[in-house]
């Protein structure tokens, strides 16, 4: 699958049989493509051309890249890790890290899609997403796929049972669930990607899963907009997280409330 995020072109492989090849290499996560590279799906031979989004004019008014405002709104920011991910590369062989991989990226989709997300962009082993309202609807749907994202571990690790059970490990994933003011920035002709503090700090939400032990994290700002999930967490108190002089007070999923 080739996905256009931030203006540039990446190539993800979908954990295919045969694999994905990118001027020889095998894609195991999200690569940019550059002009000339040469793509590979199983006997097919692909050479890459990027496409000229800029107008002549946008060209002489200089090459330095401009981020243009569309819109700033609260929106609900999700964003899910792989667990171990570094150790997982040295275990297993690439060929197989890829359809690992590719498998996940296909359950995001898939997953997102049905709750009405958005997948602003697949990150090596990271995937954000965003719902673009805070609704009592949407703040479910929220958990709902957090909640899915959960059971594709199993499903994954089933996938590959061999495997998992030859290096003694399982598929596990970090999910951060966040609300706050988002920017929405055009960074070429129809793209787009969300900017600010709010992104960063569920970033920084989801790395205090393995700190704090939990597999899905939401802060204080998801728990104040839906009162009764104060039911369904553990609460954490205020933490402070790098780069950020405000704490944030942090919830953990212990059990997800019923789809009403």
């Amino acid at each position: 699958m080739i996905r256009r995020q931030g203006g540039v072109d990446f190539l993800f492989d979908l954990g295919s049989f045969n694999g994905s090849y990118l001027n020889g290499v095998r894609v195991t996560a999200g690569c940019e493509l550059k002009n000339g590279d040469q793509i590979n799906f199983a006997d097919h031979e692909f050479l890459y051309s990027a496409p000229q989004m800029r107008s002549s004019r946008a060209a002489a008014l200089g090459s330095t890249p401009t981020i243009a405002i569309r819109r700033q709104k609260t929106m609900i920011i999700l964003v899910s890790d792989i667990k171990g991910f570094t150790a997982l590369s040295e275990a297993v062989e690439s060929s197989d890290l890829a359809q690992i991989i590719g498998g996940w990226y296909a359950e995001c989709e898939q997953i997102m899609a049905s709750a009405g997300a958005t997948v602003d962009k697949f990150i090596g082993d990271c995937v954000l997403a965003y719902w673009s309202s805070v609704t009592e609807k949407s703040l479910r749907s929220a958990l709902l796929a957090a909640e899915q994202l959960l059971a594709s571990c199993d499903t994954i690790t089933a996938r590959h049972a061999d495997l998992f059970e030859r290096i003694g490990r399982s598929f596990e994933l970090g999910v951060a669930i966040h609300a706050g003011p988002v920017t929405q920035g055009a960074m070429s002709p129809g793209e787009s990607t969300l900017l600010g503090d709010a992104v960063n700090l569920t970033f920084r939400l989801e790395s205090l899963t393995r700190q704090i032990g939990a597999n899905v994290v939401v802060s204080g700002e998801i728990v104040g907009a839906l009162p009764e999930l104060r039911h369904y967490c553990a609460h954490h108190g205020h933490h402070h997280v790098k780069g950020r002089a405000a704490t944030v007070e942090l919830y953990s999923v212990t059990k997800f409330p019923p789809q009403g």
